[in-house]
């Protein structure tokens, strides 16, 4: 009985009451605004004014990739064993140092060795500051938990809303170093935030834990997977994006603008998971959102245009906002009890799409082109809902049928 009262409370209590939520939303603001002005732009960075190749362009995308990968698993495995907040100062510390740096090196192998440092240790940031809101708000209990992840998943839509769109007005006035040192400084924005705050990182040690087995791994392996597939495909396709639309059917400004548009339509969408909190854990609407993202592709491959890529931004926000959301807690809910761990692989499926994005976005456009891009982007988006055919775990985290 007691349980049943404390998620009627819990579903009842608002978002600003639960500890430490309010700075932890402006932080994310912050940090992804940033990460959205300068990932807007780092792919036209690389090409356009250093002059990178194609193969070299992959490296610079890829080693932050993989060091992130490393550096979000120690730290959500620390998150869970020994909850401390210096890891997410370091994070936001070396995002801010990093994106500076970008605003004056003009060497290639300099802007690799950069990326590779600071920006792997900066990609804990998103997963960090997730796990450290979901453990305060499991505090809570009830609806409030899908209400608040939701919220969070909104606001880094919402980032890049503002984001491209304040990279399209930098580059305009002072080029590529005005986006990033802004990007920088709204960096150190988010550091400052969560220092002042003082923001304590809690232990989910009072939660049900779910045991780390083999089982379970299995289990999760699909939709690892699966939403592997996803952020390649949302990154490999935001490269392309980038790339032809500046150098074939557009311009700069143009791609600041599509970004905008596209995470503008992600918060309306998301905006229905804040109000139908429910609609979180239904597990049918992961494969509504893969076939959404693979529309937009197709558009793009069989109508490549530029009203082609402004319309095909609806299908393309409504597959990544119900793909984000749903996703994410479904590997939650795989890990009950870990919020560090479970945040951190999520976030490792997004350094592994970016990972092989990097590599994709050289390699196959070396021997294909840019716009064949878009094809291999869809076809992760089969590979992908493939992926969940094969996972009866994500059918039974979700409620959709009976567990055993």
């Amino acid at each position: 009985m007691q349980q049943h009262s404390d998620e009627v409370d819990g579903s009842k209590t608002p978002l600003r009451r639960v500890p430490f939520f309010t700075p932890i939303m402006l932080a994310v603001l912050l940090a992804m605004v940033a990460e959205a002005m300068a990932g807007s732009y780092m792919a036209l960075l690389a090409v356009q004014r250093v002059g990178m190749s194609p193969l070299e362009l992959s490296a610079f995308l890829t080693v932050p990739a993989a060091t992130g990968l490393v550096v979000t698993t120690i730290f959500g495995h620390l998150q869970d064993r020994n909850p401390v907040v210096w890891p997410l100062l370091l994070s936001l510390f070396s995002k801010a140092v990093g994106l500076t740096l970008c605003a004056y090196l003009t060497d290639t192998w300099l802007l690799v060795l950069n990326a590779g440092v600071l920006f792997g240790l900066s990609a804990a940031s998103f997963a960090l500051l997730f796990a450290v809101a979901k453990a305060h708000l499991d505090q809570i209990g009830g609806s409030t938990v899908l209400r608040g992840m939701a919220a969070l998943r909104l606001i880094a839509s919402l980032s890049w809303t503002i984001g491209p769109a304040l990279g399209a007005i930098l580059i305009a006035l002072k080029g590529f170093a005005g986006v990033y040192f802004g990007a920088a400084l709204l960096a150190a924005a988010s550091l400052v935030i969560v220092s002042l705050a003082r923001i304590k990182v809690v232990s989910s040690e009072d939660q049900e834990r779910e045991k780390l087995s083999i089982q379970l791994l299995l289990r999760a392996t699909p939709a690892v997977f699966a939403l592997s597939a996803f952020h390649t495909a949302m990154f490999m396709g935001s490269n392309a994006m980038s790339i032809v639309v500046a150098e074939d059917i557009g311009s700069q400004s143009d791609v600041g603008v599509l970004f905008s548009l596209c995470a503008g339509l992600e918060v309306i969408f998301m905006g229905v998971f804040i109000a139908w909190p429910d609609l979180s854990t239904k597990s049918w609407l992961l494969f509504m959102g893969f076939a959404l993202f693979a529309a937009y592709f197709v558009m793009a491959i069989a109508w490549p245009t530029m009203w082609s890529l402004y319309l095909g931004q609806v299908p393309r926000a409504a597959g990544i906002g119900i793909i984000s959301i749903v996703g994410m807690e479904m590997v939650q809910r795989m890990l009950l009890g870990r919020a560090g761990t479970a945040s951190a692989l999520f976030g490792n499926t997004i350094s592994v799409g970016f990972l092989l994005s990097g590599l994709g976005t050289g390699v196959w456009a070396n021997s294909f082109g840019y716009w064949s891009l878009f094809v291999l982007c869809a076809a992760l988006c089969v590979f992908g809902t493939l992926a969940l055919l094969c996972s009866p775990g994500v059918i039974r985290t979700h409620g959709d049928l009976p567990t055993a």
